[in-house]
């Protein structure tokens, strides 16, 4: 009886009646590395030794009235530079017409994939680029990407699609003020329904922000992470064959609940395993099956998309000289051994407390050394942004790890009730807080390599491209 009363709703919330315009198109391709491979989403070394759950790159496509036809293409990774959109681009074009700006590359963001190189901002660079995964796989994850657009463009056919918005509360904290209660200051998801010409349900999206990076440094096993649970949870209950995919949005200063330095330092918190990770993702499938039979799909949504280069603002001061740097790390590799001389502190918060402040110290000495020696300093950084509209609803993108703030104020500026960030797009990566947070430093603003400035900048770039794709 409640199967029969879900399909019945799913069939209200669509329009029988209407004949499909436009076109719709699902594609999936397992990007799992057969090889053992460095990790990536964590300063580690650990390689991997097996896999926990298959990696994907997976694909939606929406083919317009006109002829405009968009890739929103989501890949199980940490990151990926902008060499890699390219190659993957200029496949889907050659194969399918599709034009390379039309086609959206993010990441999930998940720290339980394959090294594959690394971002403008990472701070060991060279130790990182010199252990990614082989020529080989890299080679490999390209091709498998654009397969999986190119089967979209493939199995394309007359469908509906609709967007809509409900909310996940403690499923995703705010890692910075988790002492005031950690309150994701953007819990909304967006939520895609695809269906077939019929109205059978074909498919399943959700953009929401928050960090895939639940399993700690100890993991070993390559793991899609938390999303892994959520798409599960939602085949189980709708159909092993529904196409179900995460969408990473402004994630920044968000994660599963637990605090960054602490991770950074690699100390012991039980709640970073698989089998809590499995509950906080039931938070995401539940609110997806509540939620999904009442959004309605379209047969004649408009389709635009538009693409543009900023120029943003990198940082032009440093908080603290070289010389205050290096004193400040001296001073707490100093107090750290102390604390660990001391027997009484062992398994103590004093002792971490002791780990972590060596640790910042040690980063921000490492990030001055890098902007005090760096001659010719550039001023600005080029970043590719996208943004794309399916009927009501806009999707902006963003290649770094965006505040969730700022992924607000984008969304509270926009003339569309439905926008939505999807973030860790292909590009130069590192965080982009919030002009507010630089006062506070901590862990992502001494790795941040951009301007307190940034933040009024990020919201009228993406202001500006939303306002190139109108009704």
């Amino acid at each position: 009886m409640f199967l029969l009363s879900f399909v019945l709703l799913f069939s209200c919330a669509s329009h029988e009646t209407e004949k499909p315009l436009i076109h719709v198109g699902l594609g999936e391709k397992v990007i799992t590395p057969v090889e053992k491979v460095r990790m990536r989403g964590f300063a580690r070394s650990q390689i991997s030794t097996g896999v926990h759950d298959e990696l994907y790159a997976r694909s939606l496509l929406v083919e317009g009235t006109d002829g405009t036809t968009i890739v929103l293409m989501t890949v199980a990774l940490c990151g990926m530079t902008e060499d890699y959109a390219e190659r993957i681009r200029t496949i889907i074009s050659e194969k399918t017409a599709i034009p390379g700006e039309n086609v959206i590359i993010s990441c999930t963001h998940t720290h339980a994939g394959p090294n594959v190189g690394s971002s403008h901002d990472t701070f060991n660079k060279e130790d990182v680029d010199k252990t990614m995964a082989s020529p080989e796989y890299r080679q490999f994850l390209v091709e498998q990407c654009a397969a999986s657009a190119v089967e979209a463009w493939e199995n394309r056919q007359p469908g509906k699609i609709g967007v809509e918005s409900t909310t996940v509360f403690n499923l995703g904290l705010n890692r910075r003020r988790l002492l005031y209660g950690g309150l994701h200051p953007d819990p909304e998801v967006g939520l895609i329904k695809i269906e077939d010409a019929s109205g059978k349900l074909l498919g399943v999206a959700f953009n929401y922000g928050c960090h895939p990076s639940g399993l700690d440094w100890q993991n070993t096993l390559l793991s899609e992470d938390w999303p892994y649970y959520s798409i599960k949870g939602i085949k189980e209950s709708l159909g092993a064959d529904i196409w179900v995919a995460y969408y990473q949005a402004a994630e920044g200063d968000i994660n599963l609940g637990y605090n960054s330095e602490l991770s950074a330092i690699g100390a012991d918190m039980p709640i970073r395993n698989y089998e809590y990770i499995e509950k906080k993702a039931r938070l995401m499938t539940d609110a997806v099956l509540d939620f999904l039979p009442s959004v309605v799909t379209s047969g004649d949504p408009g389709v635009e998309s538009t693409a543009d280069r900023f120029d943003y603002p990198l940082r032009n001061s440093y908080p603290v000289s070289l010389e205050q740097a290096e004193h400040e790390a001296d001073a707490a590799k100093m107090q750290l051994k102390e604390a660990e001389g001391n027997p009484a502190l062992t398994g103590t918060r004093i002792l971490d407390s002791a780990i972590v402040e060596d640790f910042q110290a040690a980063q921000r000495y490492r990030n001055a050394q890098k902007f005090y020696q760096t001659e010719n300093r550039p001023q600005t950084r080029s970043l590719e942004q996208q943004a794309v509209r399916i009927g009501d609803a806009v999707f902006v993108t963003f290649p770094g790890e965006l505040f969730s703030e700022i992924g607000l104020a984008v969304k509270n500026g926009s003339p569309y009730e439905k926008t939505y960030m999807i973030g860790v797009t292909c590009g130069p990566g590192g965080y982009m807080p919030a002009s507010s947070e630089f006062i506070e430093g901590d862990y992502e603003i001494n790795a941040s390599a951009y301007s307190p400035e940034t933040e009024p900048y990020c919201v009228r770039s993406s202001l500006e491209l939303i306002s190139k794709i109108t009704d």
